[in-house]
This record gives structure tokens, sequence and C-alpha cells, in this order.
């Protein structure tokens, strides 16, 4: 009897499902298939999605003070971890040294979750105000509304973008190295608008029209579209966590 119950409880240790792996399924549930014709977005699949992500901590994909210690004795600003990617969802930890700043970006036609695992960030978010500018040229100058800054910590909730809203942002690392893990849908590389593989744009801030003096709440703003900063670049390290497949 006693060989029988080590050896059930030897299945169930293999069979149990890590934080990460339940995270994953979920992603996958909720974002599978958006390039088929009767794919509809599930809000209630996002908000579990939601949830799960935010129980999710450093150890779950095996991110040690080890590694954070090394990120902040390299030479590159970002250290970068793919956990996973396939057509529909990417799954990756983004690490910032202290006192780096990931310039403004866009993630076009995609949601995401960004979810703080060490440090303290400050994001600064800003969604477009015409569809037209979402395909956009270097030089190009835009509008967009700008959110008030958040700081986040591990302890805070993820924090939400949409192929709309705050689509664009930059991160700011006030207290590192700072990580956070991110879910992208679709990845960049899947062609939603039929011209390819969609680039990371960069922006910068060239304009501001603040809209609340005594508490910014938000401001219209003018971005132009710059090219890819030289100085920011990543080093990519390997994923030690449980794997997804």
């Amino acid at each position: 009897m006693k060989l029988i119950l080590n050896s059930v409880s030897k299945i169930n240790k293999r069979t149990m499902s890590t934080p990460i792996e339940i995270l994953w399924k979920a992603a996958l549930k909720t974002f599978t298939g958006q390039k088929n014709v009767g794919y509809k977005f599930c809000q209630q699949n996002f908000e579990k999605l939601y949830t799960l992500i935010n129980e999710i901590k450093a150890d779950d994909v095996k991110l040690t003070p080890d590694v954070l210690r090394y990120v902040q004795f390299q030479s590159a600003p970002m250290c970068f971890i793919d956990i996973f990617e396939n057509e529909d969802i990417s799954i990756s930890v983004f690490i910032l040294k202290h006192g780096v700043t990931m310039p403004i970006h866009d993630h076009p036609g995609m949601h995401g979750l960004l979810k703080v695992l060490s440090g303290v960030v400050n994001i600064n978010s800003y969604t477009i105000q015409s569809d037209s500018d979402y395909l956009v040229n270097t030089d190009k100058k835009i509008e967009a509304t700008s959110h008030a800054t958040e700081t986040v910590n591990k302890n805070d909730p993820a924090c939400i973008l949409t192929p709309r809203d705050k689509n664009l942002h930059g991160i700011s690392c006030v207290e590192g190295p700072a990580a956070f893990l991110d879910i992208l849908s679709p990845p960049y590389k899947v062609d939603m608008y039929g011209q390819g593989e969609r680039p990371c744009t960069y922006f910068n801030v060239i304009s501001s029209n603040e809209t609340s003096k005594s508490e910014k709440i938000s401001d219209q703003v003018q971005l132009i579209v710059t090219h890819s900063p030289e100085n920011f670049y990543s080093q990519t390290l390997k994923y030690t966590g449980p794997t997804l497949s």
C-alpha cells in the first residue's frame, strides 16, 4: 500500500501545473485564433488571464537574485528572456538596469499585459487619437493622449494595453534592476495588416498641452516617429523556468 501511495504522489507531482503553465494555457485560450474569421475576443477569458498574471511571482519564472545581480553589472541597458512564442502570443521577461528607460514604443494591433516581478518602474502611456496614425513612418507627427504616470512594483496589479488604449508606452526603472513579465498578442512577427512583420516603432514627445493644472490626469501631446535609439539594446538570457510546450 505504501508503495502504491508513493507512486501516486510522484505522478501527481509530475502532472501538477505550475503557475506559469496555468497562465500560459489561459493566454492561449484567450488569444488563439485571432486571424480566423470567426474569432471573437472573450472579455471573460481576458479577465481570468488578468487574475492569473497578478498572482505570478519572480520565482515562478526562475528569476533569481543572482540573475538580477548579473543584469545590473553587464553592459546592456536591458536583458530579455524569451519564455514562449507562437503565432498567437508571446510571453517574455524584460529586465531593466537601475536608471534605464525603455523608450516610448508601440504595439500595433496588440493586447498586452505587463506584471512587475521585481524593482519599481514608472510607466508613461499614450493613446493615439486617430486610427490612421497606427501605420506610421519616420518623422511623422501624430496626436495622442498622455495618461498619468503609473509607478508600479511587484505588489501592484498588471498594467493593460489594448490595440487602442495605452498602446504606446515608455518604461523607466526607478528602483532596480526592475523585471516585468510581458504577454503580447499577437506577437510583432505576425502579419495583421497584409504588409509583413510589424515593426516596433519608437517615438519622442515634441509638445504637450496640459489639461489639468492641479492634478495631472491626461495631456494632449504631439509625438514624432523616430529611429530606434542606438544606445538602447538588449542581451538575451536563457529561460530556466518550467517548459511551456
